[in-house]
């Protein structure tokens, strides 16, 4: 880190580790099983037009050795990995789609990324989430 450099654009809101802990004992306690997911590709799955933000546009050149012509440019249309907003869109790509699939933040860590569904229609039991970037929990 570099003392002056602005690092609030990078910032991922990940659940604390007490979120990991209280899954895992909501797990023992009412006998569910837990699944840890890993998300495919995460970076390239999330929308810039999830951020809240205006994301400055980013363009990279071609590899050398490619037939192109001197001088264009890509504009990166998806977050890449290693770009500093990458994680930041990922976790509003993914809270968007959270809620529309019916999932609500909970309460003890409403700005991070721990939803729950609650039971109800065609679902028996609650079933919650929590996100670290793209390496999910599941019960």
């Amino acid at each position: 880190m570099k003392q002056g450099e602005s690092y609030v654009d990078a910032f991922a809101p990940v659940p604390l580790s007490t979120a990991g802990r209280v899954m895992m004992s909501l797990a023992a306690v009412l006998d569910l099983e837990m699944h840890c997911l890993d998300l495919s590709q995460a970076f390239i799955q999330a929308l810039w037009a999830d951020l809240p933000e205006e994301v400055p546009q980013v363009f990279i050149r071609p590899q050398s050795g490619w037939d192109e012509d001197p001088g264009v440019v890509y504009e990166v249309c998806a977050p890449l990995y290693g770009h500093p907003a990458s994680a930041r869109c990922l976790h509003y790509t993914l809270d968007r789609f959270m809620r529309e699939s019916g999932f609500e933040k909970t309460r003890f860590e409403e700005t991070r990324g721990v939803w729950i569904r609650p039971a109800g229609g065609t679902y028996a039991h609650n079933i919650y989430m929590s996100a670290h970037i793209d390496d999910t929990l599941m019960l």
